[in-house]
């Protein structure tokens, strides 16, 4: 065998070890709903979110919330090792210690006194991906299952327009602005796809942004399972965070629906009214008619994407304009 054949056996090994690896972190990482079962005589429906965080480990967020306002819930982040086809779960938190497993998509874990939870994962999905405009929208990035979209309405030509109807983020290529300028917008609708970067943590994981008249930003971020901030995703950056953290597992397709009504000026230059934004994240209403303050405001202007050094993907992007 020649050295130079040896060493294309090797390095076609390390491609299906880390094909292999992927896969087994794409089975585990996701939404979870099932039981919380407190003791024998009460239950809860539970949810958790199971996060990818790279080498086999797994950081696991399990939430419980009762019916009856006078009965408390449940909060317990626990960590698990990959283990072939199996996750093993173990950790403490709150005050207990408690061990499982995820196996074959159900996710089991226990602890003393008949603490236990009973979860199977469930398709995480935007209710709004794939939404198609209405008659009246102008359409940013028109997209068509299976084909390349037509990126003749945006100033970047060096991003990549892909095959599966989503245009990508080329990292140190610059952001991505349409040719058109808007003022206020009544429905922007823009969907996107982060990529998994499970050994990157805060704003190095999957950073993006959305940008209204290239000044008011929307965070697109790789936010899930994440206590949130105003940098995370959804967040008006340094502003507000979301109020609900809506976000999805990274590798599926989320959403955005925006409405902005851009600042009023006076005739001399001074803000009569300040911006406000409304943000609508995979169905889940995460800003309602928020003012943005800000040292200086644009009254027009285009719709901004983020280039952060991430290959994110963006679709089907179109907008209605007015209030």
């Amino acid at each position: 065998m020649t050295r130079s054949f040896s060493l294309k056996i090797s390095i076609c090994l390390v491609g299906l070890l880390c094909l292999a690896n992927n896969l087994f972190a794409d089975s585990f990482m996701g939404q979870y709903e099932g039981t919380f079962y407190p003791d024998k005589k009460f239950t809860m429906k539970a949810t958790a979110d199971v996060v990818a965080e790279g080498d086999g480990n797994y950081r696991i967020v399990i939430k419980a919330k009762s019916n009856d306002p006078a009965m408390d819930g449940a909060f317990v982040e626990i960590y698990g090792k990959q283990e072939g086809k199996v996750v093993t779960i173990s950790g403490r938190a709150g005050g207990y210690d408690w061990k499982g497993d995820i196996k074959d998509g159900r996710l089991k874990a226990q602890s003393r006194y008949g603490l236990n939870f009973d979860l199977k994962t469930v398709e995480s999905k935007s209710p709004n991906a794939g939404l198609k405009p209405p008659k009246n929208a102008v359409v940013l990035l028109p997209f068509e299952e299976g084909a390349e979209p037509d990126m003749s309405g945006w100033t970047n030509t060096n991003w990549k327009a892909l095959d599966n109807g989503s245009m990508q983020v080329v990292p140190k290529k610059g952001s991505n602005k349409t040719k058109q300028q808007f003022t206020d917008i009544k429905r922007l609708h823009l969907e996107f796809k982060l990529p998994l970067e499970p050994k990157n943590r805060g704003q190095g994981r999957a950073n993006s942004g959305v940008y209204l008249l290239d000044a008011y930003e929307v965070q697109v971020l790789d936010s899930f399972g994440l206590v949130h901030t105003s940098g995370d995703c959804g967040g008006i950056y340094n502003v507000a965070r979301a109020k609900i953290n809506a976000s999805l597992p990274p590798e599926t397709w989320q959403t955005y629906d925006i409405t902005f009504r851009a600042a009023r000026l006076g005739e001399n230059g001074k803000v009569k009214e300040l911006p406000r934004i409304t943000v609508i994240h995979n169905g889940v209403k995460i800003h309602d008619n928020l003012e943005i303050p800000k040292s200086r405001h644009r009254t027009k202007g285009p719709i901004q994407l983020q280039n952060h050094k991430h290959e994110i993907q963006f679709r089907n992007i179109w907008l209605v304009e007015g209030q």
